[in-house]
């Protein structure tokens, strides 16, 4: 649980979570950049975790496969089938450990959409908005106490 100093009785809960291709493996995106050769990437993953076992200590993905007892909150993803950086397998094996282990995650992958491929207007990114709107307001209405 976390609590603020500033507001300890501040409910801090996240009831769900929304991620535009989140890096849910931080060993395997870095490593997808040094195949790459992407020296930028790799730089700034080498320069965050600090020490490097850290890379592994805070992943998303090793803490499912370890078994971690932690919060599984209602998760959406939204991932572009051509992304290069975080690669569309590694999120799919992410949302099949987070299902196994208990969450409710629902996943969409947009056909020929690179990793940034939201910055650009299109229809695609019109579903995409229309469908976050639409996950919101189910989170919101799961909320609401019933009369």
């Amino acid at each position: 649980e976390f609590v603020l100093e500033e507001a300890p009785g501040l409910d801090t809960t996240m009831n769900y979570v929304i991620g535009r291709s989140p890096i849910s493996n931080t060993a395997a995106r870095y490593e997808n950049a040094k195949r790459r050769q992407r020296q930028n990437m790799m730089h700034n993953n080498e320069t965050y975790f600090d020490p490097w076992d850290s890379i592994h200590e805070a992943n998303p993905q090793e803490i499912l496969d370890r078994g971690e007892q932690v919060s599984l909150p209602p998760m959406f993803i939204l991932q572009g089938s051509l992304d290069d950086n975080v690669m569309p397998e590694t999120q799919a094996h992410f949302v099949d450990s987070y299902r196994n282990a208990g969450g409710d995650i629902e996943f969409e992958v947009f056909a020929r959409a690179e990793h940034r491929w939201v910055h650009t207007p299109s229809p695609e990114t019109d579903r995409a908005i229309d469908m976050m709107k639409n996950y919101i307001a189910s989170r919101l209405e799961a909320l609401q106490p019933v009369a």
